[in-house]
C-alpha cells in the first residue's frame, strides 16, 4: 500500500474515487508519519464512529 501526504492529510495512492486530493508528484511512501491526519475518504476513519461500537 502507497501512501502519499498532501495538505497535512495522509491519502492512498492511487487516490480514492470519492477523495478530493489530487497526486502531484509527493514523495510516495509505506509509511504514515506522526503529524498527519488520515483522509476520512482514502483510509475509510470517520471520526464520529471512532467512539461508536458495531455490537451484533
Amino acid at each position: 500500500m502507497l501512501l502519499f501526504v498532501q495538505q497535512n492529510k495522509v491519502h492512498h495512492y492511487p487516490v480514492e474515487k470519492n477523495c478530493s486530493a489530487v497526486y502531484q508528484n509527493e514523495q510516495l511512501r509505506d509509511t504514515v508519519p506522526h503529524d498527519a491526519k488520515p483522509c476520512p475518504y482514502c483510509m475509510n476513519v470517520w471520526p464520529e464512529s471512532k467512539d461508536k461500537r458495531i455490537t451484533a
